[in-house]
């Protein structure tokens, strides 16, 4: 097995609006293969959208697929095998959560 890296993007964050989140940066250098993990308490759907950069600053960025929506009080994945640079998450409620959180982790796998 080769490399492995941790990245925590969304670190117990109380959403309790609609706006959308944007998440850590990760820098994505010599990883191929990534797994989102997400770990939502929130009673609410979170809907996720992924971006990517050439730019660590996300000066010029753009959507990576397609959004995926993680329902209230659930823990789960998403796997990820494009790569850019640098990339991250947007996280948005369509109602304002009242409680809980949300913890996202990059998991990156390279050689």
């Amino acid at each position: 097995m080769g490399r492995v890296n941790t990245e925590l993007t969304f670190d117990a964050l109380a959403i309790r609006d609609t706006s959308t989140h944007n998440g850590d940066t990760v820098d994505n250098f010599d990883f191929q293969l990534k797994t989102i993990v997400i770990e939502n308490s929130l009673d609410e759907t979170v809907t996720f959208q992924c971006q990517a950069s050439v730019h660590s600053d996300f000066s010029s960025s753009f959507d990576i697929g397609s959004t995926w929506d993680v329902t209230a009080s659930t823990n789960t994945y998403q796997s990820c095998t494009t790569f850019f640079p640098y990339m991250r998450l947007q996280a948005t409620c369509g109602t304002s959560p009242t409680s809980g959180s949300l913890t996202v982790h990059f998991v990156q796998f390279g050689a």
